[in-house]
């Protein structure tokens, strides 16, 4: 186990992992001041990336308040934080007391490559852990979009459930100006294809809906 020093991580909570370009202002970014750090297979790093897992109370107790952040005050410990790596990949993960991941943090570009080339100085350790649930909303989008998505997924079903069906009427022609259906059609149509293949042109009815609720604010 190795000690990495003075690293930003956001550790957020869910089921993704942004990259560096996709942080915000509204991120709780951190100034790590220390944390250690263990190599790990490349199948191993996959998991810890991809799914809800659990690690042995062994390697938790190993970490235990090893990691230290800085805050307004001083510096702060964190009971359980890891930095994982494959020699390629590098993640960063706080755990609760029962060794279950909470929240996950890939690390800026330049610091990750410094780390990576002392990463091969590493003994390789096989960790005792198990996976709870797989992540399955990994996917292609960007953060934007994935915002964009979930906004409109909940839009439709407000208004599908205070019966606002000209607005799901609307949204759908908008698309398919064509294409005739029941307005359950349309309405499941929608809800599909925006949850599972979410494109391009999905970001029009995103603007579309926007504007409705800036005019509202507006007037």
């Amino acid at each position: 186990m190795l000690n990495v020093y003075d690293i930003i991580l956001n550790l957020l909570d869910g089921n993704r992992i942004y990259e560096p370009f996709e942080w915000n202002k509204k991120d709780n970014i951190e100034h790590i001041k220390k944390i250690p750090m263990i190599r790990v297979t490349t199948n191993t790093l996959d998991d810890i990336i991809n799914t809800t897992f659990v690690i042995d109370n062994n390697l938790l107790n190993n970490i235990y308040k090893k990691s230290e952040v800085y805050t307004d005050t001083g510096v702060s410990k964190i009971d359980y934080a890891l930095l994982f790596t494959d020699t390629y990949k590098v993640v960063a993960v706080e755990f609760n007391k029962d060794g279950k991941s909470l929240f996950k943090s890939y690390l800026l570009l330049d610091e990750e490559e410094e780390i990576l080339d002392l990463s091969n100085q590493i003994e390789l350790k096989n960790i005792n852990y198990k996976v709870l649930k797989k992540n399955i909303n990994k996917c292609l989008l960007t953060r934007e979009e994935e915002f964009r998505k979930n906004y409109l997924l909940k839009e439709l079903k407000i208004a599908y459930k205070k019966k606002k069906y000209e607005k799901i009427n609307y949204l759908y022609e908008e698309i398919y100006p064509k294409d005739k259906k029941t307005l359950l059609d349309k309405y499941k149509i929608l809800l599909d294809e925006i949850e599972s293949n979410y494109s391009e042109k999905y970001n029009k009815l995103y603007n579309i809906v926007k504007l409705t609720h800036k005019k509202k604010t507006t007037n």
